[in-house]
Parts: structure tokens; C-alpha cells; sequence
């Protein structure tokens, strides 16, 4: 499972922030903004979401931005360059907010980002969207963000077939409230894959969507139950369960969100 992390099937908006990050702006960047993805979590601030034109030209947002494209991005289709960057820069804000001096993260060797001392945090994007969030990092273990978009019938094919058992697929029909079937499948995906960003650097390696199970929803409060089915290192045993928040971007958008 897992931006910048690979292996898988990968409306209320907050007003755009006043501060010096709502002035940024550029040909690829379209809006920004300072919002909450669904996670009730005192510990967890808002994510700096960056909605931006995917097939703008690289090269001069990345002088613009003073973000460096990695090596093995440099021969990349320009929608992932520009996921790049904007994730980047979304996390270049995210940090700033702490008070520090920020330092775009690196990329590690099993693609994760490179947080710096201090700092830890989470990336993501979709598409025309990026998000990143920043904590200071002796206030939590660990934290995942995932956006995710509703995609075309083979990916929610495999997602139903990789990602989400029958039968969490059916407790989460039982109690879906106002979400959509599509919304459903991608809420319960992109829960997992926050999970899997916010606990990959203490657990060290890829695991399966089926190390965690939903085992709760609560559409209308916007919050997921994962329980892990297996023990993926001493602090993450089986059975123990985890509550990811989740949020509606757009009809069409989800965003959810896990600390620990």
C-alpha cells in the first residue's frame, strides 16, 4: 500500500488563507487554502491544499517555487512532475506554520518523503489537488493523509478485489449514510492508505490492504475504524484498532485522515 509511497490501485471549503501562503501563485497553481480533512484530533492541524492546472509547464514552476525535481523524475509525464511539485510545496507550507525554518522533504528510498528533524508529516495528491499536513514530531508517532478521486469502473474493479473484503464491503453498505456506493469504496480505500503513510516509518515495509480491516463507519461524523488483522511490529498488534477521519471535498473527492 501507499504520495509517493507506490503499489496500489491508487463541501465545505475552508475560505483560501490571508496569510503570506494564499499569495502564492503561478500559470500551474490555481487556489489555495488552509483546511481540515475530517480528523478530530486536536494534535492533527489543518492540511495546506494546493488545486492546481496538471499539465502546466514543470520547468518553470520548479524555478518559480525553487523546488528541485528528483532524478528519477526528470523523464516522468509532466502530471507527475507536477503532482511532485505542488506536494511539495503543499508540505513547504505545511512546515512554515510550525514556526521553523521549512526544507522541501526529500524522497527515501522506498519513495516515502524525507521529513525533516524535528518534523514529521504526510503528502498527497489526486489528479488537479495536493495536500500536505506537518506536526511537530514528538507530539505524535506518526501521521497519513490520502485524496482520492472516484475512478473509472476497471480501478473500482480492483479496488473491491484488492483493497475492501465482502465483508467490509457490507458493514459498510449497512451504515453508509448519505455516501454514494463510489464514495464508499474510495472512503474505505483511502482510509487504508493514510494508514499505511502514517505508521510506514515505524513498521518499515510494504504490507497488504488486508494487514487492516474496517471494522466501523460513522458517515454522518465522518470517522472509519481500521482493526489490524495481523501484527505488523510490536506497537501495531493484531487486533488493536485505529479511527481515521474522513472528509467530502467535492462530489466526486474524498480526503481522510490518521494519527496515532
Amino acid at each position: 500500500m501507499h504520495e509517493d509511497i507506490p503499489g496500489t490501485v491508487k463541501n465545505t471549503r475552508s475560505k483560501i488563507d490571508s496569510s503570506p501562503a494564499a499569495s502564492i501563485r503561478g500559470d500551474m497553481l490555481r487556489t489555495t487554502r488552509w483546511e481540515e480533512l475530517g480528523n478530530k484530533d486536536p494534535r492533527v492541524p489543518p492540511a495546506f491544499v494546493i488545486e492546481f492546472s496538471p499539465d502546466a509547464h514543470t520547468s518553470s514552476a520548479c524555478e518559480r517555487y525553487g523546488i528541485a525535481l528528483p532524478s528519477q523524475l526528470h523523464h516522468a509525464v509532466a502530471k507527475r512532475q507536477a503532482e511532485f511539485i505542488m506536494g511539495r510545496l503543499a508540505a513547504h507550507q505545511a512546515i512554515e506554520r510550525l514556526g521553523i525554518a521549512a526544507s522541501t522533504p526529500g524522497i527515501g528510498a522506498s519513495r516515502e518523503p524525507l521529513w525533516q528533524a524535528g518534523v514529521t508529516g504526510s503528502i498527497s495528491h489526486t489528479d488537479d489537488i495536493a495536500a500536505a499536513i506537518a506536526v511537530p514530531a514528538p507530539t505524535v508517532t506518526g501521521v497519513g493523509i490520502d485524496i482520492e478521486k472516484v475512478p473509472n469502473a476497471e480501478t473500482r474493479d480492483a479496488i473491491r478485489a484488492l483493497a475492501l473484503t465482502p465483508d467490509e464491503q457490507r458493514l459498510m453498505e449497512a451504515r453508509r449514510g448519505h455516501l454514494t456506493t463510489n464514495m464508499l469504496l474510495i472512503t474505505g480505500f483511502s482510509a487504508k492508505e493514510s494508514f499505511f503513510k502514517g505508521v510506514f516509518a515505524v513498521v518499515g515495509r510494504y504490507f497488504d490492504f488486508d494487514a487492516v480491516r474496517v471494522s466501523g463507519l460513522d458517515a454522518d461524523a465522518g470517522r472509519l475504524t481500521l482493526t489490524l488483522r495481523q501484527t505488523l511490529c510490536p506497537s501495531l498488534v493484531e487486533g488493536r484498532s485505529f479511527e481515521v477521519g474522513f472528509k467530502t471535498l467535492a462530489r466526486d473527492t474524498v480526503a481522510t485522515s490518521f494519527v496515532w
